[in-house]
């Protein structure tokens, strides 16, 4: 078992990390590549287990049940911490609909004015 520690110290110069393992395995090289690589993911809850979700892939974030339901093409994940956070982690490509939802607006197909005056965003997805 691979045994990670991770500190958190803001006054460091450089950002590092070493491995140390007796064996390349192809999950760990998978790890490698993805520290290696500069795409931004969030980290979200499915099927009890944590997995990395592409931002690029995001369709919505929106909030059920007091945690944040991550829409992608194929897949639902949770999300545990609040909207707000999350927010101001987000590339320019998300906007806010509301404080409870959130769109990546490149999965936007387009927008439909609502009788009662609502706009209803529709999904590249649906």
């Amino acid at each position: 078992m691979l045994k990670i520690n991770c500190h958190v110290d803001n006054s460091v110069d450089e950002e590092r990390a070493e491995i140390w393992v007796r064996k390349m395995t192809p999950k760990l090289a998978d790890l490698l590549e993805y520290l290696n690589n500069n795409e931004q993911v969030l980290w979200c809850n499915h099927d009890k287990e944590l997995v990395p979700v592409h931002y690029r892939d995001i369709f919505s974030i929106q909030t059920a049940n007091h945690v944040l339901e991550v829409t992608t093409a194929n897949n639902h994940y949770i999300y545990r911490k609040p909207i707000s956070i999350l927010k101001d982690q987000l590339t320019d490509d998300f906007i806010a609909a509301s404080r409870s939802a959130i769109f990546n607006f490149k999965h936007i197909d387009h927008l439909e004015l609502m009788d009662n005056g609502a706009i209803d965003v529709i999904l590249k997805n649906h």
